[in-house]
């Protein structure tokens, strides 16, 4: 809203808010229609209200620049508007005011119209009554308002999402420094060594035997690099996408935990939004870390398969499981903050994670996401 308020203005807005105290804004230039709606409103017992009448769609909009508005009544034809021009002036000044607009029997399609624009509500003059007018105010109110909390919702999982995808560049950075930086240090000094075991003869026996313990060391720091570095960050997500990386990462982990990986996947199940991909990918590594930790599992089986907009992923182990109920109550049971971790990505990217378990009869993880998510957020 535009316009400057005083701390003094402020302070009785709240006290206003507090109170239940209704400010119409009613821009209408017909007298009588005017005086018909402050009888209407007059009749009504159940609503604390404030009513001021503007007579042109400027003055309307000096009031709302300079007062606080609950909702605003708008003839749609005024001597200096008509139309659809007269919700739109008010919108560009205040974006957030909800709108009911006025209109005559022969303009219910231009009040419409308007509907689609942004206002909350429309009414006909001559079958306007005080019960209708109050119920149109209420919801209109309530309507906005729970417009403003979806759209915070969605600006917080935005800035979420951002933050996310600031972190897994910052992964990305870091994982091809370990391998392009350290992991070739570590090569040129195994190449190095041998080559001081070459050149070396006295007490070679002994030099032999130090060179190869150093050079099993080196060895081993290489593979650890680049395991760190694969694990802050697939290349293969990124050049190939989600099937290839999720196949490699079920191969490392039957490879490290001796657990047997069954992947299956649906055909259908090309390339979708990068944010989306590593999202999944994540939940899953974290479903993998929480099995080789806690589950005590021989075998696991991991399922993704698509249908039209959405996105399936099962992970199920024949492990111990545990009791659901106290997950968030303790750290163990498959990782109560790990749990917590995968519900807060599958919400920000329009998905929901389902944990099934019990004692003695293994865990399952369900995942599902909806592909369209983004798009509906670009189309708010």
């Amino acid at each position: 809203m535009k316009g400057q308020h005083s701390t003094f203005q402020l302070i009785r807005e709240l006290n206003r808010k507090k109170h239940n105290l209704i400010k119409i804004l009613l821009i209408e230039d017909n007298p009588g229609d005017a005086r018909l709606i402050k009888e209407y409103l007059s009749d009504l017992k159940n609503i604390d209200h404030t009513l001021q009448i503007a007579d042109r769609l400027q003055k309307g909009i000096e009031i709302l620049e300079n007062e606080f508005i609950d909702v605003v009544l708008l003839d749609l034809k005024l001597p200096d508007s008509e139309g659809l021009t007269g919700v739109e002036s008010i919108f560009n000044v205040a974006p957030n005011i909800p709108v009911i607009v006025l209109t005559g029997l022969n303009d219910e399609t231009t009040a419409i119209n308007a509907v689609k624009m942004g206002a909350q509500d429309y009414l006909v003059k001559d079958k306007v009554e005080s019960e209708l007018l109050l119920r149109s105010i209420r919801y209109a109110i309530e309507r906005k308002r729970a417009e403003e909390d979806q759209q915070k919702l969605l600006e917080q999982r935005i800035r979420a999402l951002s933050i996310i995808e600031a972190q897994e560049n910052e992964r990305r950075r870091i994982s091809r420094e370990l391998h392009d930086g350290l992991g070739q240090l570590l090569s040129a000094a195994k190449l190095n060594i041998g080559m001081i075991d070459f050149m070396n003869t006295a007490n070679r026996d002994r030099m032999t035997e130090i060179l190869k313990q150093v050079d099993s060391i080196i060895s081993k720091a290489i593979v650890e690099a680049r395991r760190i570095a694969h694990d802050l960050r697939p290349t293969t997500l990124d050049d190939f996408g989600l099937i290839p990386a999720l196949r490699i990462l079920c191969q490392e982990f039957s490879k490290i935990t001796g657990v047997k990986v069954k992947f299956q996947v649906s055909p259908t199940l090309e390339r979708i939004d990068p944010k989306i991909e590593i999202a999944i990918y994540r939940i899953i590594q974290e479903s993998f870390n929480n099995i080789s930790k806690y589950a005590e599992a021989t075998d696991v089986s991991l399922d993704l398969y698509r249908s039209d907009l959405q996105v399936f992923v099962r992970v199920k182990d024949n492990g111990k499981g545990f009791d659901t109920e106290n997950i968030t109550k303790t750290k163990k049971a498959g990782g109560g903050f790990g749990l917590l971790n995968m519900k807060e990505r599958a919400e920000l990217i329009g998905g929901k994670v389902e944990i099934v378990s019990s004692p003695g009869h293994g865990t399952e993880l369900l995942l599902e996401i909806n592909l369209d998510f983004f798009s509906n957020n670009n189309h708010h």
